[in-house]
């Protein structure tokens, strides 16, 4: 048994609730051994790491036993960190904020309970994968399309909980979101939305119900564990068209964002474009060492060599669009008419039928189909080969070029002055966009990869006083992140704890979670 315990508590009194804990779900259902914990910590720590150690961890198969452990870790005081499938790479995975605390996973709730063609939407589990849905969706016959994100390895619950974004016009997960399924701290199950009444028929197709709206509650959250979610489907469009667009020079960054930003609010292109800056592209398709072995960063020179392969660029820009062929057809010439203007941008388009997509060959043209895949996961091998890691740096700003070019600026500066390549994405929706940077290092070297770490907490207060947020953040500084959010005193913070202290007055669930501290650990 691992030695790291929950906080507060001695050996005999997790021995007594490992034993209370083993009452509730079957022998898989409980992993104590020192092997099995390992896989419930942040897949990119350095080996020996114990900040964001698990004590045991527990997957439960039914809603009842979800509610079983809750009531019994409110018993014995035992802190539970939840995940679904535990695939938040980059963030910090199932690993807890808080050292000991029992993991506790939901991959085994994988079931896809429901999937209504007519109305265009599936009932899930937090289990269930986007591979997993993919596949129902297909062995049903259904003429619907899901959305997925580049890794689709993880939880449809999850990523959404956690604010996660796909590429197809259902992308915004958190829009595409109708109705939850909740164990309250007590133990309680709480249904949101129109599923408050009994016998509903709209539970899945209205997001509201009768009085406040709760889902937001529970996204991000420490204030239940959502065992069943609803979202939305896409229906198959007749026409499919992937596009790629590039830029030659880094100073037309700007431009390409002014240009955009028109057509996504008035929904010319109606998906999530991801815009990615040469190191990023090239760390899709190659080795690091294949470009440069050299000390430092990555010369300008090599970068522009990158730059000038077939099909890459300074930025190069994937998007798509969808509908009916001849509707299409004029969003494509708008959207050639909008770039028009950008000298040296090269623009090319594919076009399939939508109920017809053949093997696409090109891992971002399926994922704008809603098909899933693993093959970007290439870009984490950027330095250490397959024991590489990395940090997702996400601030949110508006689609400007001003904007761009500031937060460009500060992260490729800090990166860069810490020895670390400037590997970026920007993905754009609606009126925002998300600057993901990601920060690449090797995980069997130590002293590289406590330098990612504090490079990443050095640009939170910059990004901050330039106006740019996180949305997501590492469990290193979550905490860091969520004092940033400061209008009023930190009135939103003040409030995320009345709230926390009310649900859940013990403190068990998931502790720390985006810097919401419950009183037992806000006191000590």
């Amino acid at each position: 048994m691992t030695a790291t315990l929950p906080p507060g508590l001695t050996a005999a009194q997790f021995h007594a609730a490992l034993k209370a804990f083993e009452g509730i779900v079957d022998a898989e259902g409980l992993v104590v051994s020192e092997e099995e914990i390992a896989g419930f910590r942040d897949p990119f720590a350095h080996a020996s790491w114990r900040e964001f150690a698990p004590s045991a961890a527990l997957q439960p198969t039914s809603v009842e036993q979800v509610q079983a452990i809750v009531r019994a870790a409110n018993e014995h005081r035992v802190p539970l960190w939840t995940s679904s499938q535990g695939r938040n790479n980059g963030y910090g995975g199932p690993a807890p904020r808080v050292a000991g605390s029992v993991a506790l996973n939901l991959r085994r709730m994988n079931r896809v309970l429901e999937i209504d063609e007519e109305s265009a939407f599936a009932l899930v589990e937090p289990g269930v994968r986007f591979f997993d849905l993919y596949d129902a969706i297909k062995a049903s016959g259904a003429k619907l399309w899901m959305s997925v994100p580049d890794l689709s390895w993880g939880s449809i619950v999850g990523n959404t909980c956690d604010h996660g974004f796909g590429y197809t016009p259902y992308g915004d997960h958190v829009a595409s979101q109708c109705g939850m399924e909740v164990v309250l701290p007590d133990g309680e199950l709480l249904r949101t939305g129109m599923g408050a009444m009994s016998g509903t028929r709209a539970w899945q197709v209205y997001k509201r119900g009768f009085g406040p709206s709760l889902d937001g509650l529970f996204m991000q959250s420490s204030l239940g564990i959502v065992t069943k979610m609803g979202m939305w489907l896409m229906p198959t469009p007749e026409c499919y068209i992937p596009g790629w667009l590039t830029i030659a020079r880094e100073d037309d960054l700007p431009l390409l964002l002014e240009a955009l930003r028109p057509l996504l609010i008035d929904g010319t292109i109606p998906n999530q474009p991801m815009i990615i800056n040469a190191v990023c592209a090239a760390s899709a398709l190659s080795g690091r060492e294949d470009w440069y072995t050299g000390p430092g960063v990555i010369p300008e020179e090599v970068v522009e060599r990158i730059a000038g392969q077939p099909g890459l660029g300074r930025w190069v820009m994937r998007f798509a669009l969808y509908g009916r062929e001849g509707i299409v057809a004029q969003q494509r010439a708008i959207v050639e008419r909008a770039f028009a203007h950008i000298e040296g941008l090269e623009l090319t388009f594919s076009q399939y039928a939508g109920d017809a997509l053949p093997e696409l060959a090109n891992p971002h043209e399926r994922v704008q189909a809603g098909v899933p895949s693993i093959e970007l996961d290439r870009m984490t091998k950027w330095y250490g080969g397959e024991e590489g890691g990395h940090i997702g740096f996400s601030s949110v700003a508006p689609v400007t070029g001003r904007d761009g070019v500031a937060l460009r600026d500060l992260v490729k500066g800090t990166l860069e002055a810490a020895g670390f390549d400037y590997s970026a994405v920007i993905i754009a929706s609606g009126r925002a966009m998300v600057h993901v940077c990601l920060v690449v290092f090797d995980t069997k070297d130590e002293a590289q990869a406590r330098g990612a770490y504090a490079a990443c907490k050095s640009m939170v207060e910059p990004a901050a006083k330039l106006g740019y947020g996180e949305y997501r953040a590492h469990l290193d500084f979550m905490d860091l992140v969520a004092a940033q959010y400061d209008f009023g005193g930190h009135a939103s913070r003040r409030l995320h704890e009345r709230i926390k202290d009310a649900l859940d007055p013990n403190g068990i669930l998931s502790p720390g979670k985006q810097g919401v501290w419950p009183a037992r650990y806000r006191e000590g």
